[in-house]
């Protein structure tokens, strides 16, 4: 007789479910919409992937993350699972073929991204296809309450409005209470079951250190841990530097960010998960969907950007249950920094407006015009010619898009990026051979600092006018320094587009929600107040328990083991 429990056996050669799987999966095979909210590492992925096995369907994914989606497609298939991946690494004719497929039943899971889901053309193949049940990874995109948001989850009521009858699991492992109402009203679950586990984590002992030097912490930290460590740092600057300088040190580190080439991360990721580097140097990017069971530390080099953020990175240390480490390091001037970067994230609304303003008289929009009209806009010139700081800039643009004015294109905020490669000698003797594109290469390093050291974003247009010519000469010179391995170069893809979505009005009259904009502030300041308590640890008796509170736990215990159980205990 098949059951849950033969299928797990039978594919994933497991004996046992973990805690709250078997609840999560005879909801979902009962036909039931489910929220489940479970931490990192407890195995989210079988919730959906049993069921659908169970009952012979076809269950759609829709996931965030190409990379993720790729690397479980690979995983399935190698259990003779049928799945594949709709992305940008098929031609149309490919994922033509694919549905022509999936129509029939050939396939058990189908992976898309919520961009893809959008697509009418897409919507029309799904009417088509037999699915049997929505899973919705990474769940907390969805709500504006979150700490990802993404606005093309939003589009995800879709599948409810057309398929009342298709059960939807929506996932997570970071949702706070507010964020988890949010999600069942927005993906329009009405009487959604609630599955979630327990956030303590017995063998994870959190800490949080004040240092004079982070250097010498770490350096200390390092030599005492044993197994694989993780180092999570806020910039691609900073995982450069700190893996630059740990090797120094005669560590063997691994660096990954989203800037550097894909086959790079690839390797790099590779001989860290075959325990060829112990320590991997990363920014956010890194880590999602690693399942290594062996990480004895997570280390934050830098205070990461909310508690969801945090705990989601930490919850990758100690998955295979023997004793961890999710450690945070700081300097007094680390904290006053980040809490000014975080109170940047809702500019006044004079900023917001003047913004609004800005961009209309940057495309040269007159008031009254401008609907449904796209224009070329390019957000480095824009802050360089309104004097414009970047990340106040950027929040305000996020927020005017999100109230419906206007609608990015992705490359208006994707810069291109260089780094310049070989020694000073090489670099001159190019420039003798190639005088022309060897001016180009000396300007990027008399404009770019540290740019011999790490990718720097560059804006082409910048350059061209310091060699008074136009952006066209400079990115045939740019690729031609990258065909000679002068400077890696990685082009913004696309032309940065702004469209307004009705024509442009007055800033003193600008439409904005004021009361949903205060709410929003309101609650993020409070999400900054409690990432204040945890860090200072004031009036806490346990960071685990903080930590399990805040993400709407009732009566958690204390552990026992984090750095404020064990100096109660001393």
């Amino acid at each position: 007789m098949v059951t849950p429990a033969s299928i797990l056996k039978t594919y994933w050669g497991y004996n046992d479910f973990r805690p709250q799987q078997l609840s999560i999966i005879n909801a979902v095979i009962e036909g039931k919409d489910v929220l489940t909210l479970l931490p990192t590492g407890a195995g989210k992925s079988l919730c959906f992937q049993v069921p659908t096995m169970y009952s012979k369907g076809i269950c759609l994914v829709v996931s965030p993350l190409i990379a993720l989606m790729e690397d479980q497609v690979k995983d399935l298939q190698a259990k003779n699972i049928s799945a594949i991946a709709l992305g940008s690494q098929l031609n149309e004719s490919e994922q033509t073929a694919l549905l022509k497929s999936a129509v029939k039943g050939e396939y058990h899971f189908i992976y898309c991204s919520p961009e893809k889901l959008a697509q009418n053309s897409f919507q029309q193949w799904l009417v088509k296809i037999p699915i049997t049940l929505f899973a919705i990874d990474e769940a907390h995109c969805i709500s504006q309450w979150g700490y990802d948001f993404r606005p093309s989850y939003r589009k995800l009521n879709w599948l409810k409005e057309n398929f009342p009858k298709i059960p939807v699991i929506a996932m997570t492992a970071s949702a706070i209470p507010v964020v988890q109402e949010d999600i069942c009203k927005q993906l329009g679950l009405k009487q959604a079951t609630l599955i979630t586990d327990q956030f303590l984590r017995p063998n994870l002992s959190y800490q949080v250190y004040n240092v004079p030097v982070k250097i010498h912490a770490l350096k200390t930290l390092l030599s005492e841990t044993e197994g694989s460590i993780i180092i999570y740092c806020n910039t691609r600057n900073n995982v450069m530097q700190l893996s630059s300088l740990l090797l120094v040190y005669g560590f063997k580190v691994g660096a990954y960010h989203a800037g550097i080439p894909l086959e790079e991360r690839k390797k790099t990721q590779a001989l860290w998960m075959k325990d060829q580097i112990s320590i991997i140097i990363c920014t956010s990017a890194f880590g999602m969907g690693i399942n290594k069971g062996n990480v004895r530390a997570v280390i934050h080099y830098d205070i990461p950007s909310c508690i969801e953020q945090y705990y989601q990175e930490a919850g990758r240390a100690g998955r295979d249950g023997h004793s961890a480490k999710a450690i945070l390091l700081y300097q007094n001037n680390d904290w006053e920094y980040w809490v000014t970067v975080q109170q940047k994230k809702y500019p006044p609304i004079e900023t917001i407006k003047k913004v609004y303003q800005d961009v209309a008289d940057y495309v040269q929009l007159p008031i009254g015009m401008g609907e449904k009209q796209e224009f070329i806009f390019d957000f480095e010139q824009f802050c360089i010619q309104f004097n414009w700081a970047k990340i106040i800039a950027r929040n305000a643009l996020a927020w005017i898009q999100q109230e419906g004015h206007v609608k990015f294109s992705d490359a208006s905020f994707k810069p291109s990026m260089v780094q310049v490669l070989g020694d000073r000698e090489s670099l001159e003797n190019f420039e003798k051979q190639h005088p022309i594109p060897g001016a180009v290469l000396q300007t990027l390093l008399r404009t770019y600092g540290g740019i011999l050291d790490s990718p720097r974003y560059i804006n082409e247009k910048l350059v061209g006018e310091l060699l008074q010519r136009d952006a066209v000469f400079v990115l045939k010179n740019l690729h031609f320094l990258s065909q000679m391995g002068i400077i890696s170069f990685e082009q913004k893809e696309h032309q940065p587009i702004v469209a307004f979505q009705w024509n442009r009005t007055s800033a003193s009259f600008m439409k904005l929600d004021y009361d949903h904009y205060q709410l929003m502030k309101k609650a993020f300041i409070k999400r900054i107040d409690q990432f204040s308590q945890y860090i200072s640890g004031q009036g806490l008796s346990c960071r685990s328990v903080f930590l399990a509170k805040y993400f709407g736990e009732k009566s958690p215990n204390k552990c026992g083991i984090c750095d404020i159980c064990m100096t109660t205990k001393k």
